[in-house]
């Protein structure tokens, strides 16, 4: 069952009268969630009550959001928030604490090198952009947030992850890989034994193997998780393939490197 298969009366206050079904049913979907901000348990006679939906609604829409992870149901038949739920808010949490922590790091960055600099997060198979300072030779400079996303498989900052992701990687694989440039890696060994360098020499290129003249070094930014250690994202910097990779290459690794690790240590004391 899903959420979207639920046919269901929109009750007033949850959701504007001529929604379609689909967002009717979110509408009580975040109603029903919003029963537990108080509660630790609760059922369907009682979640009905509070939204004013008919309990048969109620119960399907608990036994979605079961199915979906954002529901447990215990042997008495009750609800109580899922680990999908802890699992999504935690994430939040850490993203919002990732790009506050990651932005003086990024704008000293920009400073050092005058290129432009990135912050990127694992989305599946995929990175998004979520802070981008941009730069240039000339010193024109400004911040922009981008939230767009970037091919896995061909960008520096994704490999840079996957390489200390398992998850990410799996995902990439799975998917496939798409030629951008004559220089993008399309075949599954090869992109294995590059992540098995980058987790060697500690940080990743993408030598114009998404767009033509343009390239990119990340380092990954990693946390604890238990007893492993994986990446939760990456910076990176972009720009013209000679100024990226030419004569300065070294001077870039050792730079991004830093503010990798500087923004680990920073997520790391925050626990």
């Amino acid at each position: 069952m899903t959420i979207t298969d639920l046919d269901v009366a929109i009750p007033d206050g949850i959701g504007p009268e001529r929604e379609d079904g689909p967002l009717r049913s979110v509408s009580i979907a975040m109603a029903v969630l919003g029963c537990f901000e108080t509660e630790r348990e609760l059922g369907a006679t009682r979640v009905a009550a509070e939204l004013g939906i008919a309990k048969s609604t109620a119960c399907r829409m608990l036994a979605a959001l079961a199915t979906s992870g954002m529901l447990e149901r215990s042997r008495a038949g009750r609800y109580r928030l899922g680990l999908r739920m802890f699992e999504i808010g935690q994430l939040a949490v850490d993203r919002l604490m990732l790009r506050e922590l990651s932005l003086p790091v990024l704008g000293e960055l920009r400073e050092i090198l005058r290129e432009t600099v990135q912050l990127a997060v694992p989305v599946g198979a995929d990175v998004l952009y979520v802070d981008r300072l941009e730069g240039n030779s000339a010193g024109t400079m400004f911040h922009s947030q981008l939230y767009r996303r970037g091919p896995g498989h061909s960008s520096s900052a994704a490999k840079a992850i996957a390489a200390h992701n398992p998850s990410m990687a799996r995902a990439i694989l799975e998917r496939g890989f798409h030629r951008h440039t004559p220089f993008t890696i399309v075949d599954p060994q090869r992109y294995k034994q590059v992540l098995h360098q980058v987790r060697i020499d500690g940080f990743a290129a993408s030598r114009e193997e998404h767009t033509m003249g343009m390239s990119s070094i990340a380092a990954p930014i990693v946390v604890r998780r238990g007893e492993r250690t994986v990446a939760v994202s990456a910076i990176s910097v972009v720009g013209a393939t000679s100024r990226v990779l030419g004569a300065r290459k070294v001077a870039v690794v050792q730079s991004v490197r830093r503010a990798a690790a500087s923004v680990s240590a920073a997520l790391e004391q925050c626990g």
